[in-house]
């Protein structure tokens, strides 16, 4: 399948990934470690988030920024629903929806986001909300696309009407599937099972702009983190590479301005772990997981990148709340 600008996405046949042993969570480095801890929220905790009030929700939220504009996304507390808050403001929902999962958004163009949600039978829905909260007040199918548990997107390039949506196949079918959206057209490529990856459960992805290159996290069928990438205009994903750290579930990346990445897992107890990368994979610290607080982490950590900070994004106990994880610079 061809990109526009003649980004060839095609995807290499590889082996299957297939269930191996297990790792160990190591201790971080002292200074990755101490960055996280000594420069975030109050004192090292985690800070609510606020939309006009506290933001109470089921699963873990997902927030994007553009053309000076933030959109935060999540399911609601007492309710199936997905709601949005446009630059902290009072929330709104859009439409009948009916959710069981995360929602999640990523941004559209120069001044607009596109929210994802997976319906109650498997659909995956997109809407467009622009910067100014204007809205279609409808959302539309991903055709032939179907999946039970959350999806993630990536805009494939700054100001970019071009996405990257990828998933886990429905039911019994453990597939990392890709497809990607045209906004120029409107149509979306046929999706493929990228590098032949399975995974236990919603794989992540997200856009390196200093890099010009898409990364894919996943929980892979042995509970490890496993990683691929591929650079806008190449004709195939990498293999996929075991990082060597358990995870109980998603795995999530986030790039910074200057193309360091931190990559989060959810460790054996819940708890949420962080380590850094370069824009190319390579990981350039051990793991520093995140337990020095009494705090119950209902879902995986959502990662979330503001020029050259990284925030780890999390559900503490009903309740949206945010840390600042690593300044890349």
């Amino acid at each position: 399948m061809k990109l526009r600008q003649c980004f060839n996405i095609s995807l290499k046949s590889s082996t299957v990934v297939f269930l191996m042993a297990l790792a160990v969570v190591a201790t971080a480095t002292p200074g990755f470690a101490q960055i996280l801890v000594g420069q975030t929220g109050q004192g090292g905790a985690y800070t609510p988030e606020s939309v006009n009030g506290n933001l109470f929700l089921q699963g873990v939220y997902s927030e994007a920024r553009n053309a000076g504009h933030l959109l935060s996304v999540w399911r609601g507390a007492t309710n199936n629903q997905v709601w949005m808050s446009l630059d902290n403001r009072t929330p709104f929902t859009i439409g009948g929806t009916v959710t069981f999962q995360s929602p999640t958004v990523a941004p559209f163009g120069s001044d607009s986001f596109m929210v994802f949600h997976t319906g109650d039978n498997g659909d995956i829905w997109y809407t467009q909300v622009f910067g100014d909260g204007h809205n279609s007040g409808t959302w539309t199918a991903v055709p032939g696309n179907f999946t039970n548990l959350p999806v993630s997107v990536a805009q494939m390039g700054t100001n970019s009407n071009n996405l990257y949506l990828v998933y886990r196949g429905l039911g019994n079918d453990l597939r990392v599937w890709g497809t990607w959206f045209d906004g120029q057209t409107g149509s979306w490529a046929n999706a493929d099972n990228i590098s032949g990856g399975l995974a236990n459960n919603a794989p992540g992805v997200s856009m390196n702009n200093a890099t010009n290159q898409l990364t894919v996290t996943a929980q892979g069928t042995d509970n490890q983190l496993w990683m691929t990438h591929q650079t806008l205009g190449a004709s195939a994903w990498n293999g996929w590479a075991r990082m060597g750290g358990f995870t109980e579930n998603t795995p999530h990346s986030a790039a910074c301005a200057n193309g360091n990445m931190v990559v989060s897992i959810q460790d054996g107890n819940g708890n949420p772990g962080f380590a850094k990368f370069d824009g190319f994979g390579n990981q350039q610290s051990a793991w520093f997981v995140d337990s020095e607080f009494p705090i119950t982490f209902a879902s995986p950590v959502q990662l979330t990148a503001n020029g050259n900070n990284v925030y780890a994004l999390a559900n503490i106990e009903g309740k949206g709340e945010w840390r600042l994880v690593y300044p890349c610079n």
